[in-house]
């Protein structure tokens, strides 16, 4: 692949040739993926990729390979390395182009990293184009003190030599033809693996073809030049009208889809979900982003199934080990670990969530436990009380931890009580028994192994749990009716506390015995066989009990305090954090005995005694929650750009980044305003630096400034911007880092402004208005800058050059009518969206001044605007008197298309407080409401296309294709 950060060009028309198979997951394969270094061999890497394609392919035929060159038709952000795995993933070879530039890319290495991984050497090729390179026959590797082409994380990896095609003198003499002899011989020794057939076949047909069309060429030239003149009206006449009359069919085709999926909404889901993704297919309209959008919502939940049942478990069951399947989740719900004696590889399958595939196998007979967060390291359990520590992405075995006593133990079978994993895998707590028959709950550094703390308990099951941010770990002992907390940093255990009333729960009845924490380790689920009950450790009291008749497991989402249910008929069965019963999503052939949640409650996997597992999404409609530690947040807490989040506490100011739910920092200060109109924030692009506009209290006068402060040190630094008065407008004042973070824009004393960080000068892109003080509002790719003149509603657009200057591209204005309290810019700059104190909102072409209105019932009261990442639909947050929601809008056409409403406010949120709606991580959409929660919610037509896929994938039956698509050429969605 091309080295990301330099220069980029046009893809040609090859690069986008249809793949040859579908891969798993539903994407199609390609052949190859050519990785190389694009400051020195571009050219040489575009010609290799086109003959590979073309080499023995009629020129009258379409190409029958697929090759992945370069990535410049992806994004360059943060997702550009999931973009490069996706396409690794999907390729069945590598063909390294070698040379010295490449061997010191940091990309080529990690392509190589990737693909040594997760494929073996024989499905990568090597060809030389620049440099040196030797084997070594006695060390069994390369020379690697002679090769200069090669990335050294190959050393090792080859047992022999391999073969390699040596480009060198081909490239110097720039002779990138197939017509070339010596560059067709090496393109057909690359393409012979490929195509699974002989070099020699594949230049003898190559050749056939070119004399082939040259004997035709000239044969032909003569009649087409003749004919060429009388046939070319009525053909392009012909074509014209048949294209028209195809796609009106497609339009009407589409309208009458998305029409019937409407019909099916309340009834069958399932089918509705078809119907639309047929309708979006066939043609996008309106009308079939509409029916994408009620679809989603009506949809409870998804499902892909990754193991299937067992033909057979007689034998295999037991009183002592009831349980022959094990599954844990990652608490950002993207990995799984799953082991079942039913699988025919013994070991743990390690699944990427999102995906449905698996990632990895370990080749280990214990048992998982528990993941980290991110999934990136997992507990798991060994026979007689020992606790192992895997790297997930490597498959290495990191640690064994030992409890001490592993010989002559009562109750061997039980095992350990209980095992919890702090999220970031840096502690590791477990409860057990001893030879004696006493139990003890222990504490380990995870990275060490080394004990650091031992508390005897009662011989009962326990609960063990660690707060979201590992700071503390919370121990219920059901047995002695008490909770305590114990501090890993200063390896201190506080005083235990009383809990009265607490059910014991008998240490007989195994998975039906356990106590499980959640809500940050503030809360405990108790169960025995025959009821539940939730307690508030904080306040010490019992707060939801249930009976819960014959279930055969339970577990619980650590932070939403989802409930998960299996029963003994193979139902898997959502409760709330109080037990009230909800959505039932499926059957198992067997008794589920093994669940997992993430923490948000939004994945749930699903396990049968007979080895059978499934993955159920539970958050479609509704989003998943974005666990940003303990704290809450309340409206305005979330910058515009969606890319921090702002919480204040008694003394500091915290900044948390909502992508990776991680603390970026705090600094030693609160702003008074606090979500009022004088706050605004914003995050520079390497996460370091924050700039803050608040109002300063100083010997009881009140300053509005702007400044920048440095997360690392906490230390604000020397440029500041002093700011006359406060801001009086509707729409909230908004400053933006810009690209390289040296510059930062705002509208500062009536004037938009950039101030240049290191020189702490300003310079002025709109001089100071007669009016009020503009508000701003600023693209995705953090280049087009929107100024609404809010006395004037004059709406100006400004592009950023990249070095230190705005250029002023377009000019338009609002209806007088019109009073703005949101503003909202999509992400190439192209559109803006902009709601009105009315409760309209008015999407703006920003180069031709063109605007729509959105239509749809009007809520109270609208604020901000949002557009989904391909600019085709925007979401406006609504507040009404009972509920807060989001309204979803085509941005063509202004449709509404649907309303996505939350839960009505909690009793003690702000009466007049609003949903915010600002920009997600890749396609998504962050969400702030009442609830005082940030929701990460699935936003747009491709990311709710495939979400739908992962509900239903299978063609639309051959009946009802004929009845809406007879004589129309689609394919399959979900293909």
């Amino acid at each position: 692949m091309a080295d990301a950060v330099e220069g980029t060009e046009e893809a040609e028309g090859a690069e986008n040739a249809a793949a040859r198979a579908p891969a798993a997951g539903g994407a199609k394969q390609r052949d190859a993926f050519i990785s190389y270094s694009q400051s020195k061999h571009a050219p040489l890497a575009r010609k290799l990729q086109r003959g590979l394609e073309r080499l023995a392919v009629s020129r009258f035929r379409p190409m029958r390979m697929s090759v992945f060159r370069d990535v410049t038709s992806l994004p360059a952000n943060h997702d550009l390395w999931q973009s490069i795995q996706r396409e690794l993933a999907r390729s069945r070879y590598l063909i390294l182009l070698a040379s010295p530039e490449a061997a010191a890319s940091p990309w080529v290495a990690r392509e190589i990293d990737y693909w040594l991984r997760e494929r073996d050497t024989e499905h990568l090729l090597i060809a030389v184009a620049s440099g040196e390179i030797e084997w070594d026959e006695r060390a069994g590797d390369f020379d690697w003190r002679r090769t200069t082409c090669l990335p050294r994380n190959l050393a090792g990896h080859f047992t022999s030599a391999p073969l390699w095609v040596d480009l060198r003198e081909i490239g110097e003499r720039a002779h990138h033809s197939l017509r070339y002899p010596p560059f067709r011989a090496a393109v057909a020794t690359l393409a012979s693996p490929l195509h699974g057939r002989p070099k020699e076949e594949l230049e003898h047909d190559d050749f056939r073809q070119l004399r082939f069309v040259k004997r035709l060429s000239w044969s032909g030239v003569a009649l087409l030049v003749t004919l060429l003149v009388l046939a070319v009206y009525g053909f392009f006449d012909a074509a014209r009208q048949r294209d028209e009359a195809v796609a009106q069919a497609r339009v009407s085709a589409s309208q009458a889809l998305a029409a019937r999926s409407g019909q099916l909404l309340a009834t069958s889901p399932n089918q509705a979900a078809q119907y639309a993704l047929y309708a979006e297919e066939t043609r996008s309209t309106p009308e079939s982003r509409r029916a994408l959008a009620q679809a989603v919502a009506a949809a409870p939940y998804a499902r892909r199934r990754l193991r299937a049942d067992s033909d057979s478990v007689l034998g295999q069951q037991g009183a002592g080990r009831p349980a022959q399947t094990d599954v844990v989740l990652s608490a950002d719900g993207t990995t799984a670990a799953y082991r079942s004696e039913y699988d025919r590889v013994q070991g743990i399958r390690l699944y990427d969530v999102r995906s449905a595939r698996q990632s990895g196998l370990l080749r280990d007979d214990s048992r998982p436990r528990a993941l980290s967060r991110d999934g990136g390291i997992l507990a798991t359990e060994a026979y007689l009380n020992r606790i192992q520590l895997w790297d997930t992405r490597t498959g290495k075995l990191l640690r064994t931890v030992a409890t001490g006593h592993t010989k002559d133990l009562p109750r061997v079978v039980q095992g350990l009580h209980a095992l919890a994993l702090s999220p970031g895998g840096r502690w590791v707590a477990a409860s057990h028994y001893t030879p004696e028959g006493h139990a003890y709950a222990v504490v380990w550094n995870a990275s060490s192994g080394r004990e650091i703390a031992r508390l005897r308990v009662s011989d009962t099951r326990i609960g063990l749990g660690f707060s979201a941010d590992g700071s503390r770990m919370t121990l219920v002992d059901s047995g002695r009716r008490e909770v305590r907390e114990f501090l890993p940093e200063p390896a201190r255990w506080e005083a235990a506390r009383s809990l009265p009333g607490m059910t014991p729960a008998p240490a007989r009845a195994l998975q039906h015995s356990g106590i499980l924490l959640f809500d940050g380790a503030r809360k405990a689920l108790t169960r025995t066989p025959e009821r539940a009950e939730v307690w508030d450790l904080e306040k010490r009291r019992r707060i939801a009990e249930r009976s819960l008749g014959n279930y055969e497991n339970m577990t619980v989402a650590g932070g939403g305090g989802t409930v998960v249910v299996g029963g003994r008929d193979g139902s898997v069965r959502l409760y709330d954090a109080r037990l009230r019963p909800g959505t039932e999503l499926g059957r198992l052939a067997r008794p589920a005995g093994a669940l997992a949640a993430s923490a948000d409650g939004a994945q749930v996997a699903a396990g049968s005694y007979g080895g059978e597992l499934n993955l159920y999404t539970t958050g479609a409609r509704r989003g998943q929650r974005v666990a940003l530690g303990d704290g809450e947040f309340t409206y305005g807490d979330l910058t515009p750009d969606g890319r921090t989040a702002v919480r204040r506490t008694e003394r500091h100011t915290e900044f948390w980044d909502p992508r990776t739910g991680r603390r970026l920092g705090r600094i030693p200060y609160v702003n008074p305003s606090v979500n009022e109109e004088d706050t605004a924030y914003t995050l520079s692009g390497d996460k370091r630096y924050v700039g803050m506009q608040s109002v300063e209290d100083t010997k009881g006068e009140t300053h509005t400034r702007f400044a920048i402060w440095d997360l690392r040190t906490g230390k604000r630094t020397d440029c500041r911007v002093d700011i006359e008065g406060l801001h009086q407008d509707l729409i909230p004042p908004a400053v933006f880092f810009l690209p390289g973070d040296r510059h930062v824009v705002g509208a500062w004393n009536g004037a938009v402004e950039v101030l240049d960080t290191r020189a702490c000068t300003r310079s002025t892109v709109k001089p100071q208005l007669v009016y009020d003080t503009p508000a701003l509002g600023l693209s995705g790719d953090r280049r087009t800058l929107v100024v609404l003149g809010q006395g004037t509603n004059d709406v100006d657009t400004w592009r950023w050059d990249g070095d230190h200057t705005f250029e002023h591209t377009a000019h338009t204005t609002l209806p007088s009518e019109v009073d703005a309290v949101g503003i909202g810019v999509d992400h190439e700059g192209k559109q803006a969206a902009f709601s009105d104190r009315e409760s309209h909102l008015y999407v703006v072409r920003l180069d031709s001044g063109q605007r729509v209105r959105a239509t749809g019932r009007l809520p109270e009261m609208t604020g901000d605007a949002a557009f989904s990442r391909d600019g085709s639909l925007v979401f406006q947050g609504f507040r009404t008197e009972t509920s807060r929601g989001v309204r979803i809008l085509d941005a063509a056409s202004g449709d509404q298309l649907d309303v996505w409403a939350t839960d009505p406010p909690a009793a003690s949120a702000e009466p007049y407080e609003g949903m915010q709606v600002v920009p997600g991580p890749g396609d998504d959409l962050l969400t702030l409401g009442p609830d005082r929660r940030i929701v990460r919610r699935t936003a747009g037509v491709e990311a709710w296309r495939g979400l739908l896929c992962g509900l239903v994938s299978q063609p639309l039956p051959a009946r009802e294709r004929d009845r809406y698509l007879k004589g129309l050429d689609v394919a399959a969605p979900c293909r």
